[in-house]
C-alpha cells in the first residue's frame, strides 16, 4: 500500500532534493560507465574467491554506484568496519575499501573453521589484533580482485597499505572532494554484510578516458584483458571429481533383501583400475593405493580421450 505523505513531509523531501541538486552542481564531472561494469566484475570475483577462503557459498552483488563527496561517503559507512587503505601506483591517489563488521568477522569465523549460525552478536565495537590481521588478509584479497577489474581499462597496480578502524584516519581525499563509491552487498554463511569501495574522482584521471567509454576497440599492450579475466576465473574455479571403481547390475529384488553384513561381489581384482569422472564424463584411468600417511589415493595412469558425439552411428559432420 502506498504511504500517504503529509504536506510537511512533501515539503521536507522537496527541500532535500533541492539541496542535493545544489550540492551536486558544485562538482564538474562526467559519469564513467565502465565503473559499473568493473563493479559488477568485482562482485562476481568476490563470489568466486570467498568460497575458496571460507569453504561456504558466497553471493555478492553491486548494490549502488554513487558520485558523492568524501565526507558523505565516510558518514554512510556501516560502522564498525575495517577500513583498508590501498595504494594505487598508477592512479593519482589512494583507494578506500571498507568491510563492515558482519562481513569481516563472519569471514574470519569461517576461515578459522567455525560455522556462522544465526545473527552475529558482538559486545564491543573495537577489533582485536587477531581480527585486524584477518582484516588485512581480506583487504589484500579484495585489492587484488579490484586490480583485476581495473585491468580492463589500464595497467593499475594496487597494494594494501594498512587497515584502520577510525574513519577520520582512513580518509583518502579531502572531505569536500568528489568520490565514486561502489557499495556491494555480500551474503556469506547466511549473514548479509557490505563492502564499500571509495575512489577519489580525481585519482581516476590517468584512466578516465577509457572509463568514459562503454565499448572501446583499441587493443591492449598487455593482451586481451577480457580473455585474461575469463582465464583467471576459470583457473580459480573448482570441479567435483569421482573415482568410480566399478559398476555392477544387480536385480532390484536382491537389493531389497540386503541386510547389514551382506557381502557384495564386485567381480574385480585388487589391481583393477578406477575411472575418474567429472560431470558424468570419463576423464582418466587410475590405480588405487595409499600414501605414507595412510590416506587412500589414486594415481592417474591414462587420459581418456573424449569421443565425438554421433547420431545413428554416423559422424554428425
Amino acid at each position: 500500500m502506498n504511504k500517504v505523505m503529509t504536506p510537511e513531509e512533501i515539503e521536507a523531501q522537496s527541500g532535500n532534493l533541492v539541496d542535493e541538486i545544489i550540492r551536486m552542481s558544485d562538482f564538474s564531472f562526467e559519469r564513467l560507465p565502465m565503473l559499473d561494469i568493473i563493479g559488477e566484475r568485482l562482485a562476481d570475483s568476490i563470489s568466486v574467491i570467498m568460497p575458496e577462503l571460507t569453504g561456504v557459498i558466497c553471493e555478492a552483488s553491486l548494490n549502488q554506484l554513487d558520485y558523492l563527496p568524501m565526507a558523505q561517503a565516510t558518514e554512510s559507512l556501516n560502522l564498525p568496519a575495517m577500513l583498508g587503505i590501498v595504494a594505487a601506483q598508477n592512479l593519482d591517489g589512494e583507494i578506500l575499501i571498507a568491510m563492515d563488521a558482519t562481513f569481516a568477522l563472519t569471514a574470519m569465523e569461517l576461515m578459522l573453521g567455525g560455522s556462522a549460525k544465526g545473527e552475529m552478536v558482538r559486545q564491543s565495537e573495537e577489533f582485536t589484533a587477531i581480527e585486524r590481521g584477518f582484516g588485512h588478509r581480506l583487504g589484500d584479497v579484495l585489492a587484488t580482485e579490484l586490480q583485476r577489474g581495473l585491468a580492463m581499462v589500464g595497467d593499475v597496480d594496487l597494494e594494501l597499505d594498512r587497515v584502520e578502524t577510525d574513519p577520520d584516519s582512513a580518509s583518502v581525499t579531502q572531505p569536500a572532494n568528489l568520490c565514486v563509491r561502489m557499495r556491494l552487498t555480500v551474503v556469506l554463511g547466511g549473514r548479509t554484510g557490505s563492502i564499500d569501495v571509495v575512489i577519489p574522482y580525481d585519482a581516476l584521471e590517468p584512466i578516465r578516458p577509457k572509463l568514459g567509454k562503454i565499448h572501446f576497440g583499441e587493443p591492449s599492450e598487455d593482451g586481451n584483458p577480457w580473455k585474461e579475466q575469463l582465464s583467471g576465473q576459470i583457473e580459480r574455479s573448482t570441479v567435483e571429481l569421482e573415482a568410480v571403481l566399478t559398476s555392477v547390475e544387480i536385480p532390484i529384488q536382491t537389493v531389497i533383501n540386503w541386510k547389514p553384513g551382506d557381502t557384495i561381489n564386485l567381480w574385480i581384482d585388487e589391481e583393477h583400475e578406477a575411472n575418474v569422472v567429472c560431470a558424468e564424463t570419463n576423464m582418466f584411468k587410475a590405480v588405487m593405493g595409499k600414501r605414507n600417511n595412510g590416506n587412500t589415493a589414486i594415481r592417474i595412469t591414462e587420459q581418456i580421450e573424449a569421443e565425438e558425439e554421433t547420431e545413428n552411428g554416423r559422424d554428425p559432420y
